[in-house]
């Protein structure tokens, strides 16, 4: 059995912003759709969740984000 704890989602969430910005506080709008399309689909609600409650001034780039990945997604 392993001895490795699970890594909370938010480290995990922080990483991929990491792609992109040293912080989350200095994720730039521009970057957002970046960060949104590193997930996977199952995990992009909570990391687009933890992402507005971290910066709700980047709310509107997350919908844009999400947005243009459904479309991706069914052209």
């Amino acid at each position: 059995m392993s001895d490795l704890m699970p890594v909370p989602h938010e480290q995990i969430w922080a990483s991929a912003v990491a792609v992109a910005a040293d912080s989350v506080e200095q994720l730039r709008r521009c970057d957002v759709d970046r960060v949104v399309s590193l997930v996977d689909a199952a995990d992009r609600s909570a990391l687009t969740g933890w992402l507005i409650a971290q910066r709700p001034d980047l709310a509107g780039a997350v919908a844009e984000a999400l947005s243009a990945l459904v479309q991706e997604a069914y052209a």
